[in-house]
């Protein structure tokens, strides 16, 4: 059971004609397949601290989270209990459908409905076409404050500072509304109004530890193509080292939490902040163990041991590629150099490594797959993403191919990064072949022990000659036959799905 929720600040009891506001997170992980794989389940701390901000702000507010649910049905029930004047969903790609059809819920109930977080930030007239009210396409603090409070007083929203909204059959685009200046200022999340122990004793059953998330900035300051950044845009700030120690020691005090993870879009922007961090972890703790997201060219060797110091134990990393053209086309800021560096600094201080990888990007060729599965071979990393190029609307990526796009919506399909979203240079079939001749690899590491490296290089070999001559000759010959690029189908269209997919925020975000 979810604690009792404290009305406003605490001690605080707001006005019987505060507005009401139920925020919704979508997101149900039995239907989703990656999650299923790799279990990773965190509630969205976009949600939780909205859900604090509203609370501080005189807004009467509770949390419908649908992560442990069979279907939306505790949407409509927690709506008739709850009667509130507003009723907010975050989005992302893969929850849209769900989204819709709460969307239709709160019709039903004659409650407004909005829509927050990338996917309608990325697409605001598709959500506001599909029975939305409104979309609030960046970071929604101050708005929603402001929205609720005209919802109740029955002022329109259109022109809304903040938000994207119709009026009749138009669509208004209200003024853009300044970022908040200082994180600080954000509350703690409200873990009162979800049944945080439910996350909690999943992770302990599955690991023996008691994980929670924790976010300490907002934006990334670098410019990959093909990431949307749509709610913080390029800006980048980051609380400070007593503010994030006080939601860390909060977490152990009240909920027992012996790991976490960092969900900062690139963790450890600024040097100084991160050394100011990592010494009081070590003197004062609170000692947790925990993981984080991190760009090679940010994670100077020399770090490394104050961060294990601290309770590092996993590094997510974006290698992406191992072809330099590549890092380069995708605008990625990085050198081959660095990722090797990095690989082996991480593998001698014994962190376990996370690599994200990509597939089927613009100018890729089959010579540049190689040399990424020749450096993932080399590095073995315990952990690991491949991923078919997912065109994300908003990206540079996008526009370069949004002529070309297969009429295929991974939002909709559940197909994203699994499926080949738009004509790329090979068909679907033979990015799936390489998804798993990246699966061989990762499987024979794990048996590496059992063969001397000699018998492991031949294994390794073999599997390169059949894919020169059975795999590859078999899928470029079937895609010759269609007679255009990217359209050629095989069996193989049948193979697992391998990796995350997109990351366009998962439930932590």
């Amino acid at each position: 059971m979810a604690e009792s929720r404290e009305p406003g600040r605490p001690g605080e009891t707001l006005p019987e004609d505060a507005p009401r506001v139920l925020l919704v997170d979508p997101y149900v992980a039995r239907e989703d397949p990656m999650e299923r794989k790799f279990v990773e389940l965190y509630p969205s701390l976009g949600i939780l601290t909205l859900a604090a901000w509203l609370r501080d702000h005189g807004i009467e507010t509770e949390v419908t989270d649908l992560t442990f649910a069979r279907d939306a049905e505790p949407v409509t029930r927690h709506i008739r209990r709850f009667r509130p004047h507003l009723v907010g969903v975050h989005t992302k790609t893969l929850t849209l459908p769900r989204a819709l059809e709460i969307a239709e819920r709160a019709r039903a109930e004659s409650v407004p409905i909005l829509a927050g977080g990338p996917d309608a930030a990325t697409r605001p007239d598709r959500y506001l076409r599909e029975g939305f009210d409104a979309v609030v396409p960046s970071e929604g603090e101050l708005t929603l404050v402001d929205v609720a409070t005209r919802i109740r007083d029955g002022v329109p929203l259109a022109g809304c500072p903040g938000t994207v909204a119709l009026a009749g059959h138009r669509v208004v685009r209200g003024p853009a509304r300044p970022f908040l200046r200082d994180l600080d200022d954000l509350p703690l999340p409200a873990w009162d109004l979800i049944d945080m122990e439910a996350y909690l004793s999943a992770w302990q059953a599955r690991t023996g530890e008691r994980r929670a998330a924790i976010l300490t900035s907002r934006g990334c300051p670098f410019d990959c193509s093909w990431c949307s950044k749509p709610t913080f845009g390029r800006t980048y700030r980051q609380q400070s080292v007593d503010r994030v120690l006080r939601e860390l020691r909060a977490l152990h005090e009240r909920y027992g939490v012996d790991y976490v993870r960092f969900c900062d879009d690139v963790f450890g922007v600024d040097r100084h902040w991160l050394e100011a961090l990592l010494d009081a972890m070590i003197s004062n703790g609170p000692h947790l163990k925990f993981e984080c997201l991190a760009r090679v060219d940010l994670l100077k060797t020399d770090l490394l041991d104050r961060m294990k110091r601290a309770g590092l134990q996993r590094v997510y990393l974006g290698v992406e590629s191992g072809s330099q053209k590549m890092l380069d086309a995708m605008n990625r800021g990085t050198r081959l150099a660095q990722i090797e560096r990095v690989a082996a600094s991480l593998r001698e201080h014994d962190v376990r490594q996370f690599w994200f990888l990509m597939l089927g990007y613009p100018g890729e060729t089959l010579e540049d797959i190689d040399a990424t599965l020749e450096m993932f071979r080399r590095f073995s990393p315990e952990e690991y993403s491949v991923s078919i190029a997912v065109p994300v609307p908003g990206t540079r990526f996008y526009d370069a191919v949004k002529d070309r796009l297969r009429g295929r919506v991974s939002s909709t399909s559940g197909s994203g990064g699994s499926s080949l979203l738009y004509e790329a240079a090979y068909p679907e079939s033979l990015y799936r072949w390489q998804q798993v001749r990246f699966a061989w690899e990762a499987r024979l590491r794990h048996v590496r022990h059992r063969f001397s490296p000699e018998v492991a290089d031949r294994l390794s070999r073999a599997a390169d000659e059949l894919h020169e001559r059975v795999a590859k000759p078999l899928l470029l010959g079937r895609n010759r036959d269609r007679g255009r690029p990217g359209r050629g189908t095989t069996d193989l269209d049948q193979l697992p799905v391998i990796g995350h997919g997109p990351r366009d925020g998962g439930p932590s975000a």
